[in-house]
């Protein structure tokens, strides 16, 4: 029989989630949230599904550029006629997006362009309004460590790896 712990402890363990301080969104702890649900423009969901080893392969490398995103995902849905983008990441909305148009500009617009409906293009001035317009911020979330950013993360594994190197040639 599994021990649950009594009411008062659970609650103790809440996490408060807010509004992001400069724009729309979520946010517990370090973590941003971003859900955007639109349209797919005729054929590109099968112009997604052609590209998308290529943006499968070349995620971490343009992701590792902008820094902050703990996690990103598209669904297509409704046969391919809707789609859902959702994604956490470190830090505020607005820095956010300048870092990913000034960092990941290319890959974004590969996977965006002749697929997501009004896609302007990442660098265009009506980037974020296009965002907003198709935001839905979550109403429910929750993050195992909502106070590690990537940053943070990378640090603490570069350190296990040194620590246990270390070891290894004392032992």
């Amino acid at each position: 029989m599994t021990n649950i712990l009594p009411l008062e402890e659970r609650l103790a363990m809440a996490q408060t989630m807010t509004d992001q301080p400069d724009g729309p969104g979520k946010r517990i702890g370090k973590r941003g949230e971003l859900t955007m649900i639109g349209n797919v423009v005729p054929g590109g969901a099968e112009l997604f599904r052609k590209r998308l080893p290529q943006f499968q392969a070349e995620a971490a490398y343009w992701e590792g550029r902008v820094g902050t995103v703990q996690s990103l995902r598209i669904l297509l849905f409704d046969n391919d006629t809707r789609f859902v983008l959702s994604l956490l990441y470190d830090g505020d909305f607005k820095p956010y997006l300048v870092d990913i148009a000034t960092q990941a500009a290319p890959w974004l617009d590969a996977l965006a362009d002749g697929v997501l409906e009004g896609y302007p293009g990442i660098t265009s001035p009506k980037a974020g309004e296009w965002v907003i317009s198709l935001l839905h911020p979550t109403e429910f979330s929750y993050a195992a460590h909502p106070d590690v950013s990537v940053r943070d993360l990378t640090r603490m594994k570069k350190l296990s790896a040194a620590v246990s190197d270390l070891l290894d040639a004392a032992g």
